[in-house]
């Protein structure tokens, strides 16, 4: 009984903990975005990674501190990671655009409020959103997503596009 009261007080002190841990990296990178002009959707796709990966954690810690054996764990998490990298293999296009949507994340080639120019087919128009598998791109005859493995297939051209200033 007394070994249950202390693994619930660790798990309290373990959500605690992450929970002022998530505070503070919210707090930094709010200061971070403002300091390097990141814009508000980049600033939302970080601060979600980041909390994700603070909630896994707590999870694997809590299970330690229980004393479940994470021996099955690790040999189901592989067993799931190898079927999702099967179904992502069979999936190979939608797997380039989720990683040319991060690179174009990370690279930053181009922001929202951009007007770039697309060649092959030649398309001007103004970048209204990025996300993971498309870019949304507005000309005059209306909106429309391209795939963001075709920005690094095909030439892309800025046309006006802003610079980056830091505070």
């Amino acid at each position: 009984m007394n070994s249950n009261f202390i693994k619930m007080g660790l798990t309290l002190i373990l959500v605690i903990v992450v929970f002022l841990l998530k505070a503070l990296s919210k707090k930094r990178l709010i200061k971070l975005s403002a300091l390097y002009s990141y814009e508000p959707h980049r600033l939302f796709l970080v601060r979600k990674t980041i909390a994700i990966a603070f909630w896994i954690a707590l999870i694997f810690l809590t299970l330690i501190i229980w004393g479940v054996n994470l021996n099955n764990v690790w040999v189901y998490l592989g067993g799931f990671l190898s079927v999702v990298a099967i179904g992502l293999f069979a999936v190979w296009s939608i797997l380039s655009n989720i990683i040319s949507g991060i690179f174009i994340f990370i690279m930053n080639p181009f922001k929202i409020g951009s007007k770039i120019k697309l060649y092959d087919p030649e398309v001007q128009a103004t970048v209204v959103n990025i996300n993971l598998m498309f870019t949304e791109l507005e000309d005059d005859d209306g909106i429309f997503n391209v795939p963001n493995n075709t920005f690094f297939q095909k030439t892309v051209k800025g046309i006006n596009a802003e610079k980056t200033q830091s505070n």
